[in-house]
């Protein structure tokens, strides 16, 4: 049987003539850099594993490296990424990178770095998933992501790790889940080091992660000096008047991020319609499941994905989905869906092609499985194309109603929370006129800082500022009264009734 040179350097862990040469010219390769001055790790194998999307195996026998590879026991391998790990570098084993990152996804909060690099080793016969992140040159914490109890012995002593848990490792531990058990290597008995692209898979995120860096140093030296009060979060719990939207996107979205393993057998739908009037709390919805999900999520008008160019409206879409599958998982939020997805068959060509692009990108999602989800939101919905609408592509349609009286009240509490109403305020009527009016919930928002203003101007407080005579005793006195209410709902109703035009011309 001819043996090839990649089995070869594998029997019983000896070098090959090839190896050697590939040691010198590594060796050839850290003289140049130390007289550069520049990172030592930064080899020429390694550059080539570094890439911003995992890596695919091309050929057979990408694959059957593969499969040569994994005979090497996972210590060797684990000792070998060790070295060329650098501070703020996670790596993570196990059978697939879907479900090893989902476990993963967990034990979050066991990260108090931002996350530079990501490497993933796949791996059959240990019984569970490993999750290590470097501190520095010199640590290197582990964190259970498996759902059952972990063990590791350390200088003779054996400790437990419940499932979140983490510790500090060092050369000589022991670690043992289940069945299986490994050792914690300092380096590898052979030189790993180019056959790194065939046994792990990299990830950069390097300057991502330095932007987010220089964001929250820039956010934490503004703290120094503004008494702003930061802005609350939108939850669940503020998106009032809309139970049955909020519990179909809980129970659609919500829940099988956080517990994936209770979805396992359910095909999830990735495409939602979020339908009804303005004002209704579609995009409040959206943007309470984001934070409650904390995920990446990116919000755009339908609109801006258009061009005048032919052919770059879909490029403009291909690139947002491939955004949104490299950082899954991920919610897409697209307002005015309308103007980009009504129905087929008119007399815009372009448009079609645009529609047709859509559908195309949906149906990779959901035959994919991936962790993205996308939700449209339109006021039209009997425009859009019936395509778009099927299951598989936007299947699950979510109404947003006008709120019921109940629900009126829900909102106005929302809104009117540290708001400085009087003792007297009557709270009950006004609500009733609200709904009377059907007032959507942007509508109620809108109101209670118009009462605000119309408070202001009847305790004189604007006239003081104009005449910069307002003192902190006003401000700390002011009351908004019912009549400031009425007075705002009155002129929300003579905003909102157009005069009807006469018929014929030159009528007065």
């Amino acid at each position: 049987m001819k043996i090839t040179p990649l089995q070869a350097s594998y029997n019983h862990y000896g070098r090959t003539s090839i190896a050697q040469k590939q040691e010198r010219k590594e060796s050839n390769s850290e003289v140049k850099t130390k007289e550069l001055g520049t990172n030592l790790l930064a080899d020429y194998s390694y550059n080539r594993l570094m890439v911003k999307s995992a890596p695919t195996f091309k050929n057979n026998l990408e694959k059957s490296a593969l499969v040569l590879l994994k005979q090497i026991p996972l210590s060797e391998r684990l000792a070998d990424s060790f070295s060329f790990m650098k501070p703020g570098d996670l790596l993570i084993t196990g059978k697939e990178l879907k479900f090893s990152q989902k476990a993963m996804l967990e034990c979050l909060n066991k990260v108090k770095n931002v996350i530079k690099r990501a490497f993933f080793i796949e791996e059959d016969d240990f019984k569970g998933n490993l999750a290590f992140f470097k501190k520095s040159y010199e640590e290197v914490e582990i964190i259970n992501t498996n759902p059952e109890r972990m063990f590791i012995t350390t200088d003779g002593q054996t400790y437990y790790m419940d499932p979140h848990d983490s510790f500090y490792v060092i050369p000589g531990d022991k670690l043992k889940y289940k069945e299986s058990e490994l050792e914690i290597r300092k380096e590898p008995k052979v030189n790993l080091s180019i056959h790194r692209p065939f046994y792990v898979k990299a990830f950069n995120f390097e300057q991502d992660s330095q932007s987010v860096i220089e964001r929250q140093n820039k956010k934490v030296l503004n703290g120094l000096y503004t008494e702003r009060k930061a802005p609350q979060k939108v939850m669940f719990k503020d998106v009032a008047g809309q139970d049955e939207a909020v519990k179909i996107l809980k129970e659609n979205i919500l829940y099988p991020l956080r517990k994936p393993n209770a979805y396992a057998n359910i095909d999830l739908s990735h495409g939602f319609i979020l339908t009804g009037p303005p004002g209704t709390g579609k995009t409040y919805a959206a943007n309470a499941l984001k934070n409650e999900a904390n995920i990446n999520s990116r919000y755009l008008n339908g609109l801006e994905m258009e061009s005048k160019w032919v052919g770059e409206s879909e490029g403009n879409w291909r690139k947002l989905f491939q955004e949104a599958i490299d950082n899954q998982p991920y919610m897409l939020f697209i307002d005015e869906f309308d103007a980009v997805a009504r129905a087929r068959g008119g007399t815009d060509q372009y448009g079609d092609k645009v529609v047709n692009q859509i559908l195309t990108l949906m149906t990779d999602i959901d035959e994919n499985k991936y962790d993205v989800f996308v939700l449209a939101a339109t006021n039209h919905f009997d425009a859009l194309d019936p395509a778009i609408k099927r299951s598989g592509r936007f299947g699950v349609h979510i109404p947003f109603k006008l709120p019921d009286l109940k629900g009126t009240g829900k909102i106005f509490d929302i809104h009117a929370k540290d708001k400085p109403l009087s003792e007297d305020f009557d709270k009950t009527s006004i609500i009733e006129r609200m709904h009377e009016l059907k007032c959507s919930g942007a509508d109620i928002k809108r109101l209670i800082n118009d009462a605000y203003l119309q408070g202001y101007k009847r305790a004189g407080i604007i006239e003081k500022l104009d005449n910069n005579t307002i003192t902190d005793a006003d401000l700390n006195n002011f009351k908004i009264t019912t009549e400031d209410f009425n007075a705002a709902l009155d002129t929300f109703v003579n905003s909102n009734c157009s005069k009807r035009k006469p018929i014929g011309f030159k009528k007065n």
